[in-house]
């Protein structure tokens, strides 16, 4: 009867302040990674006005983060872009060759005989 009784006492007291040990989600890293971690790169690099423009879309917020919705934009993106890009080079293709393909020179029926 004395060890139920201290059994409950024990799992109704708080417990110590846990720390974390290794591989919990408390649990440090080495300085060296700590401080690489604090070193953000906001307003430092050359392409800092494409991340902010990028970030203010909101568009991987909307369509990058989940992972069907990232297959479902990337196959979309992907023929979308596809059939885009395939028109761009046809059109550039006629002009470069504009007058030398056979869709640009039409038959041109000969004269009617006055015979006839």
């Amino acid at each position: 009867m004395l060890f139920l009784a201290s059994a409950r006492r024990s799992a109704l007291r708080p417990s110590c302040l846990r720390r974390g040990g290794f591989g919990s989600p408390r649990d440090h890293e080495p300085h060296w990674i700590e401080n690489w971690n604090k070193d953000h790169r906001a307003g430092k690099d050359s392409l800092d006005w494409f991340f902010r423009a990028f970030n203010s879309t909101g568009i991987y917020e909307v369509f990058l983060k989940s992972s069907p919705r990232f297959y479902g934009f990337m196959i979309c993106g992907g023929m979308v872009g596809g059939y885009y890009w395939s028109r761009s080079w046809d059109h550039m293709w006629d002009y470069i060759n504009q007058g030398k393909l056979y869709r640009h020179n039409p038959y041109v029926y000969p004269p009617a005989d006055e015979d006839e």
